[in-house]
């Protein structure tokens, strides 16, 4: 799938829109990181930066070799100032 945008000036960057049938098909959606690079023919090249599955700490420690690993909630009680959580 081709299809044109143009590059337009946004504050003192420059930017591209991108067609949602070409986010839909590459499965890109809002702040997704992205990587840029160029080839030796001038192409560009994003890549959609791998995230997390749900973010769980047993996707983050996946490739983790150094003794046993168990993941477990800690209760801290009930909030006693402002914390965000």
């Amino acid at each position: 799938m081709q299809q044109a945008t143009v590059v337009s000036q946004w504050g003192n960057s420059k930017g591209i829109r991108m067609p949602v049938e070409i986010l839909r098909k590459a499965q890109i959606g809002l702040n997704d990181k992205l990587f840029f690079e160029v080839d030796e023919h001038k192409r560009v090249i994003l890549t959609k930066m791998a995230t997390p599955k749900n973010g769980t700490l047993e996707h983050l420690f996946k490739d983790y070799t150094d003794g046993a690993f168990q993941a477990e909630l800690i209760d801290l009680g009930e909030s006693v100032g402002n914390e965000k959580w």
